[in-house]
C-alpha cells in the first residue's frame, strides 16, 4: 500500500510506530495502543521499514519491542536514531533479560516491563508521556529577529574597514569571499540554509524558494508555512539538537506530502571564531527522482522474486507429470495416450512460460506515453482472438488515451482471452467509456467473478479454471500499474465480470465535454 492511502490525517492523535521482528504481533500491539489512548498506532517488521516509514513526518514516539527472540531491540533503536536523534523511543519487554541495563545511556527515553503481565496501559501511558507533542508551540517560539544580518559589503563597510587598519589585500579578500558567498548562496541548485543560535534563518539559497525567500530570513520552521506543521516542528527540533549537543545529522530522507516531494538533508553545527556553536549550516537536496527510481529497483527485485518462485512452483506439476507419462510411454504398447498427455503438459509448460515473461515485462513505467487510439487498439486486439463464436460491442467509443500501444494491446487481449476462458467460446464482449470517469470499461456476460472483492483476484499465479494459467489478470494488473491507472473488478449490467479502468490520462483534444448544470 502506497505510505500516502495509510497515512492517518488525526493531527490531535499521538503517531506511534512499534518496531517489531513479528510482523502479525507488531501490528497486534500497533492497534491494542490504540485502544488504550488517544493514539494512532502503525508497526514495521525491520530496522530498514521503520527508518523507510519515518521518512514520513507524523510520527511522534518509536517503540521497540524485546521478546528474547534474537532481535537487538536496543541495537535497533541506535540505528534508527541516528538518522531521527530527537525521536523519543520507548522499550518494551515481555521476556525476562538484562535488557533493561543494557538501554542505560542508549537512545532509550523510557522502559516498561511487561514480564510480569500485561502492561499495554502503561506503555501507551509511557508513549504519551514521552511522544513529541504535536500539538505544544511554547518550547517553538523563539524572540523576533530585529536585524538579520546581510552577507553583502556596502560602501560603509568599506570605509569602517580601511579606518580599521584592514589593508587593501585583506579588503580584497574580503570583498571576494563576500561576493563568491552570493554567487554561491544565488546559484547552488540545493536548498542550502545557514541558522543563528535560535535555529532562525539567517542566509537561505534562492535555487528553491526564491518567491518565499522573505518568509524565511529571520523565522523558524514553524513559523514559514511551506512544509506541513508536523514536519516543521520535528525539523525545528532536530535543529535545536545539533545546535545544543554539537552532533550533525548526516543523509537523512525524509517525505514532504504537501510538496509531494523526497528531500535529502544533512545538517552540521556552525562554530563561531571561539569554537562554540552560533548556529547551524544545512542542505537539503529533491531526491524524488532518485527515490522513485530506487522503488522501481526494488519493485523489480520482488518481481524477480516471485517469478523464480511462480516458475519452480507452476512449471513442477506439469514437467514431472511429462516425465512420468513419458516413463509409461516407453514400457507401453500403444504410447498414444501417454504421448498426448505429454504433448498437453508441454503445451501448459509454454504457455506459463509465455504468460510469466509477459508479466516480467510489465514492470517498468510508462516514462512517455503516446497517444493511442484505444478503439482501434481494441479491434486489432479481438481480431487476435481465437474464438469464432465470440461476440465484440463496441457499446461507445473509449477514446484516446495516452499510453503505450503494445502494452494496451496486451492488456486488452487478456482481458478479451480471460473472459473466452471463463465465460464460453460464445461470450459477449462489451467495450464503452464510463459516464463520470475518464477511464473505460471492459465487461462480459458471463457468470461472473466469484467474489469481485477477493483481493487475490489480480494476484498472479490466482485462477478458478483448470487450464488456466492465472497470470491474465495479473498481467492486466501491472500494465494498469505502469500508465498510473486504477483498475477494478466488478459486476456487470449483465451479471458477468466488469473490469473498469480510471485515472487515464487523455490528451487535452480528447477532454469530455462540460456537463450542464
Amino acid at each position: 500500500m502506497d505510505q500516502r492511502e495509510s497515512h492517518r490525517s488525526d493531527a490531535g492523535s499521538t503517531h506511534v510506530l512499534v518496531v517489531d521482528p513479528s510482523p502479525t504481533r507488531g501490528d497486534r500491539l500497533a492497534d491494542r495502543l490504540e485502544t488504550h489512548a488517544a493514539i494512532e498506532g502503525y508497526a514495521s517488521a525491520s530496522v530498514d521499514a521503520a527508518i523507510d516509514r519515518l521518512a514520513w513526518p507524523d510520527i511522534d514516539c518509536l517503540v521497540v519491542r524485546h521478546d528474547g527472540d534474537g532481535f537487538d531491540a536496543v541495537g535497533a533503536a541506535e540505528t534508527i536514531c541516528e538518522k531521527h536523534p530527537c525521536l523519543p523511543v520507548v522499550l518494551y519487554t515481555t521476556t525476562e533479560s538484562t535488557v533493561a541495563q543494557e538501554a542505560v545511556g542508549t537512545a532509550i527515553d523510557e522502559f516498561v516491563d511487561g514480564t510480569s503481565g500485561d502492561r499495554v496501559t502503561e506503555l501507551a501511558a509511557a508513549v504519551e508521556d514521552t511522544a513529541l507533542d504535536s500539538t505544544a508551540q511554547d518550547d517553538l517560539t523563539t524572540p523576533p529577529l530585529d536585524d538579520p544580518p546581510t552577507p553583502n559589503v556596502d560602501a560603509g563597510t568599506v570605509e569602517e574597514l580601511l579606518s580599521a587598519g584592514i589593508d587593501a589585500d585583506q579588503l580584497s579578500r574580503l570583498l571576494h569571499k563576500s561576493r563568491l558567498f552570493d554567487t554561491i548562496m544565488e546559484s547552488i541548485p540545493v536548498h542550502l540554509y545557514i541558522k543563528d543560535i535560535d535555529a532562525r534563518h539567517l542566509y537561505v539559497s534562492t535555487g528553491y524558494f526564491e518567491e518565499s525567500l522573505d518568509e524565511f530570513i529571520g523565522n523558524t520552521d514553524p513559523e514559514i508555512g511551506l512544509v506541513a506543521d508536523r514536519h516543521a516542528r520535528r525539523a525545528h527540533r532536530e535543529d535545536e539538537h545539533v545546535i545544543r549537543s554539537g552532533e550533525p545529522v548526516l543523509d537523512k530522507v525524509e517525505y514532504l506530502p504537501m510538496l509531494d516531494q523526497w528531500n535529502l538533508t544533512s545538517k552540521v553545527p556552525w562554530h563561531g571564531p571561539d569554537g562554540e556553536v552560533v548556529g547551524l549550516i544545512g542542505v537539503t537536496r529533491d531526491i524524488s527522482a532518485r527515490k522513485e527510481r530506487q522503488n522501481e529497483v526494488r519493485r523489480q527485485n520482488e518481481r524477480l522474486e516471485r517469478f523464480a518462485n511462480m516458475v519452480s512452483h507452476d512449471l513442477r506439476n506439469p514437467l514431472q507429470l511429462a516425465t512420468m507419462r513419458l516413463e509409461l510411454a516407453r514400457r507401453a504398447d500403444d504410447p498414444t495416450q501417454h504421448l498426448d498427455d505429454v504433448d498437453a503438459a508441454l503445451q501448459r509448460m509454454d504457455a506459463l512460460i509465455e504468460d510469466v515473461l509477459a508479466l516480467a515485462r510489465q514492470g517498468k513505467r510508462v516514462v512517455n506515453p503516446e497517444p493511442i487510439d484505444l478503439d482501434e487498439v481494441l479491434h486489432m486486439a479481438w481480431n487476435s482472438v481465437d474464438a469464432p463464436d465470440a461476440t465484440f460491442v463496441l457499446a461507445s467509443s473509449p477514446g484516446t488515451v495516452l499510453g503505450d500501444e503494445g502494452r494496451l494491446r496486451q492488456l486488452v487481449a487478456n482481458v478479451f482471452r480471460n473472459a473466452i476462458e471463463h465465460a464460453g467460446t460464445a461470450v459477449t464482449i462489451s467495450v464503452g467509456r464510463l459516464p463520470d470517469e475518464t477511464g473505460f470499461y471492459i465487461e462480459d456476460d458471463g457468470p461472473g467473478f466469484p467474489d469481485p472483492d477477493d483481493s487475490e483476484l489480480f494476484e498472479a499465479g490466482y485462477t478458478t479454471s483448470e487450464t488456466g494459467t492465472g497470470f491474465g489478470l495479473s498481467i492486466v494488473a501491472e500494465i494498469a500499474d505502469a500508465h498510473d491507472w486504477t483498475v477494478r473488478a466488478t459486476t456487470g449490467d449483465e451479471g458477468g465480470a466488469r473490469l473498469e479502468f480510471t485515472g487515464v490520462d487523455r490528451p487535452s483534444f480528447d477532454s469530455p465535454e462540460p456537463r450542464d448544470s
